[in-house]
């Protein structure tokens, strides 16, 4: 059986769609747990008009602590041997469990992964591939996997957009064995990649894995449920993450390469920190400030020395040479077209 662990808050408008996926799977041997973290929309009542329908449906309900409490609370109530986990603002092909399931068996891995679609609100769609091909890791190169989710390397640089699309926890079906004694960390303490925590303990222990190169998940851009506005705690929070992303490569005893994706991915996260930025309310005065102090702390200082640009096309090449060089301004500019485009 697949447990199919949703996270709940505030998705009435996008809610049925995910369910409609998941019920419609042509795999049925599933169950779907939903927790609803304290929704003030009509999420609740959603859920228990199709809890009444489809005895698949587990509906709990709790005061809202967030992301990470809610899918630590999916796999305490989890009772199948395969774990999957579904936003409740995205939705799923109708073939990906069974597409999954049978991979997962004829394998004989621990965890199977695919290609998504991002699904933006004004109809637009992008097709997001990992890889060119279905790959199987094994002891040969499983290790290289688990590296990614920690950063890119040399040549992955080319496109840094990709950072966080190995580390999510959907688009993955895991052996639950292998991730049963491991939890989410609460945002409020890692700012918004407590994923990319979980799958470095988790793919510690994974043995073999399977990537099946077509999108089946259906992520819905804009229209996040539990991120997507300005985040005022986003940069002291990211501090948090990189140590603790570093304690994790301490304690498993990994190679220096997982220390230099670490290095690359807080040089790429001033991305995602300057969008961030982009969204307050801080006049452009204060937005330039605040870039400014980020590109000037001694861990990304550190960083960006060993920083090889020539792996980058020539847009983000500028960008990150502006950076290299703490030109604020710049970065503001670029960072103004960036967000302007997602």
């Amino acid at each position: 059986m697949i447990s199919i662990i949703v996270p709940v808050y505030n998705a009435g408008l996008y809610l049925e769609r995910c369910l409609n996926s998941l019920l419609q799977q042509t795999y049925r041997n599933i169950e779907v747990i939903c927790i609803d973290d304290g929704s003030q929309d009509d999420s609740n009542s959603i859920l228990n008009k199709y809890s009444q329908k489809d005895l698949r449906i587990k509906v709990i309900t709790q005061e809202n602590n967030g992301i990470a409490s809610a899918r630590n609370r999916g796999l305490e109530e989890a009772k199948g041997e395969w774990i999957m986990f579904v936003d409740s603002d995205d939705w799923i092909d109708i073939t990906t469990c069974e597409k999954a399931i049978e991979t997962a068996l004829s394998k004989n891995v621990d965890v199977v992964f695919w290609a998504y679609i991002r699904e933006f609100t004004d109809g637009r769609k992008s097709p997001r591939f990992l890889m060119e091909e279905d790959k199987l890791f094994d002891e040969k190169n499983i290790r290289s996997l688990h590296r990614k989710i920690v950063g890119p390397l040399g040549p992955e640089l080319r496109d840094p957009t990709l950072l966080h699309s190995w580390g999510t926890v959907w688009g993955k079906l895991y052996l639950r064995k292998v991730i049963s004694k491991i939890r989410f960390t609460d945002t409020k303490v890692v700012g918004s990649a407590e994923d990319v925590l979980f799958n470095m303990e988790v793919f510690a222990d994974v043995k073999r894995a399977y990537y099946i190169n077509e999108p089946m998940y259906h992520y819905q851009k804009n229209a996040k449920s539990f991120t997507g506005g300005y985040n005022e705690y986003l940069n002291e929070r990211w501090l948090n993450l990189y140590a603790m992303m570093s304690d994790i490569i301490i304690k498993h005893s990994l190679l220096c390469d997982f220390v230099e994706a670490l290095n690359n991915r807080i040089l790429l996260g001033i991305i995602g920190q300057g969008i961030n930025e982009c969204k307050s309310s801080h006049n452009i005065r204060g937005k330039i400030n605040t870039i400014k102090q980020l590109i000037t702390q001694q861990h990304y200082r550190q960083a960006v020395q060993n920083l090889r640009l020539n792996y980058f096309p020539f847009h983000w090449r500028l960008f990150f040479q502006a950076a290299k060089n703490g030109n604020a301004t710049i970065l503001y500019l670029l960072l103004l077209i960036i967000y302007s485009r997602t």
